[in-house]
């Protein structure tokens, strides 16, 4: 973990406490949830190149939240006020996942996991760029980018990956491999650049 927007990280960790409070007030007291981050976070996380506004994730149970108290108000470094919220809207089914993507996740370590009812884990950076590349917006091909210019991955391990994820889809496939062509180029050519 990178020292990046540390402010971000700190509105990322109260929203974590916000989660951890409303699982107590409901009387849970079994194992802890994982949270699997995904998304710009993650992107956080694993790079700081950016701000993102809302939280992608994904639970090893089904939870029952008040989404709308999930609101974290934070200033960023730049004296600009800015928040998080919990995207309601984001959805695993139809984004480009390896069936082993939850095992990889990491834990956010140094968030405090360790004293609450929540832990939060992030996708491996491989499997996090595998995931961005079905909808493969400006912001997607950017991250992907950022991942692999942080040495996280080749495009041979990107292609591979992207290829073992695809095993599990139906449908038509084909505009992803295209994907995953434009992307390896623009990978190689910073590989040559470094």
């Amino acid at each position: 973990m990178h020292k990046l927007h540390p402010e971000l990280t700190e509105a990322m960790s109260r929203m974590m406490d916000r989660i951890d409070a409303f699982m107590r007030e409901s009387g849970f007291t079994g194992e802890p949830v994982k949270m699997y981050l995904a998304g710009g976070m993650a992107v956080h996380y694993h790079c700081g190149t950016r701000y993102t506004d809302d939280v992608d994730a994904t639970f090893s149970e089904r939870l029952m939240l008040p989404f709308e108290e999930l609101v974290i108000d934070y200033m960023r470094e730049t004296g600009k006020q800015s928040c998080i919220y919990f995207d309601t809207t984001y959805n695993d089914n139809f984004a480009l996942l390896h069936p082993d993507h939850r095992e990889a996740c990491v834990e956010w370590e140094g968030i405090g996991n360790e004293r609450r009812l929540i832990h939060l884990l992030v996708f491996c950076p491989l499997d996090l760029a595998v995931s961005k590349l079905s909808r493969f917006s400006p912001n997607d091909r950017a991250d992907i980018l950022a991942l692999a210019q942080h040495r996280y991955f080749n495009s041979t391990q990107l292609k591979a990956r992207a290829a073992e994820a695809l095993d599990y889809y139906v449908g038509n496939t084909r505009w992803i491999h295209l994907n995953i062509e434009q992307i390896s180029e623009e990978i190689d050519q910073l590989a040559l650049a470094a």
